[in-house]
């Protein structure tokens, strides 16, 4: 492994001490890989080319239509598989997991914002290696 060097204001090297010791990292460099990890899939994210995975959580009132949802997982293959499950007894979440092209999961996500009844989404997302 390559080592890198860079500087850090005591403010913030205290900062990535406490979460990394929270999240039971073995060192610092360990908290830095995992934080550029994402920062890249964010970045791969946000281009155009390229594939990538995501999981969706979509929290959505019980009383809304199903069709909607369920003709979207059927006109995007990259849906590999849903889960369903009850929140409470106005609310249902449902979670995606989709691996394809970025384009095309991004307008998965867009159409999905789009459907009655849909509350917010909370999305991860991976670029492809």
């Amino acid at each position: 492994m390559v080592i890198v060097s860079f500087s850090l204001d005591d403010a913030t090297l205290a900062r990535l001490d406490a979460v990394a010791g929270c999240r039971h990292y073995g060192s610092r460099s360990g908290a830095v890989r995992e934080a550029l990890r994402d920062f890249i899939d964010a970045a791969e994210w946000s281009g155009e080319g390229g594939r990538a995975s995501v999981i969706l959580a979509v929290p959505y009132e019980r009383a809304s239509p199903r069709g909607d949802r369920a003709a979207l997982q059927h006109r995007f293959g990259e849906v590999r598989t849903m889960l369903h499950t009850h929140l409470d007894e106005r609310t249902c979440l449902q979670i995606f997991v989709a691996e394809g092209a970025t384009a095309r999961l991004k307008e998965f996500v867009a159409r999905i914002r789009r459907v009655k009844g849909v509350r917010h989404i909370r999305f991860i997302q991976s670029a492809a290696e």
